[in-house]
């Protein structure tokens, strides 16, 4: 079938699970300051320092699973492009559902965005809480497959000149 594998960068998500450990840490800092203090400021600690321990605690979960779990970040074949490079990654996109293929920058970061026909299909294609969190990355970006390009184990503009044969190769 001639898959193209990539997988996510091990230094990346080393430094991503340091991140969001100190970020735990802390909101464990912040959330025990709460537990000590009193009156109004004793909420704003715990509240603060709750969402923190369970955003991050969460985030940091994903990334420690992750890392011991080799899991292609992407796979490009004649079928689509698979996406499993995030949390919120929409698994397969066939090419025949891609309208456009571009960078797109956000918060001082690269991503490869990939335009689908229907604007809606990522999320619709979610469940639960990745549906939520879809919807939310469908404000911020104006693709609706949003791939890291920092995370990834490979050259981009090789990557991008690939996926481009690929998608025309498939005629779609």
């Amino acid at each position: 079938m001639n898959d193209l594998v990539i997988y996510p960068r091990k230094g990346k998500m080393i430094l991503y699970g340091i991140g969001c450990l100190i970020f735990v840490a802390l909101g464990a800092l912040l959330f025990g300051i709460g537990l000590t203090e009193s009156g109004s400021d004793q909420i704003k600690f715990l509240i603060i320092g709750g969402i923190a321990l369970v955003f991050f605690g969460l985030c940091m979960v994903y990334w420690v699973k992750s890392m011991f779990k080799a899991k292609p970040a992407l796979i490009i074949n004649n079928v689509g492009i698979t996406d499993q490079s995030t949390y919120i990654a929409p698994g397969l996109i066939k090419w025949e559902e891609i309208e456009d293929i571009d960078f797109v920058q956000f918060g001082g970061q690269t991503y490869i965005g990939i335009f689908t026909k229907d604007t809606d299909l990522v999320v619709n294609r979610s469940s639960s809480f990745k549906k939520l969190l879809n919807r939310m990355n469908k404000g911020l970006l104006p693709s609706q497959v949003n791939i890291p390009v920092k995370i990834l184990d490979c050259n981009v503009e090789e990557l991008v000149e690939k996926i481009n044969k690929q998608w025309v190769k498939s005629g779609a």
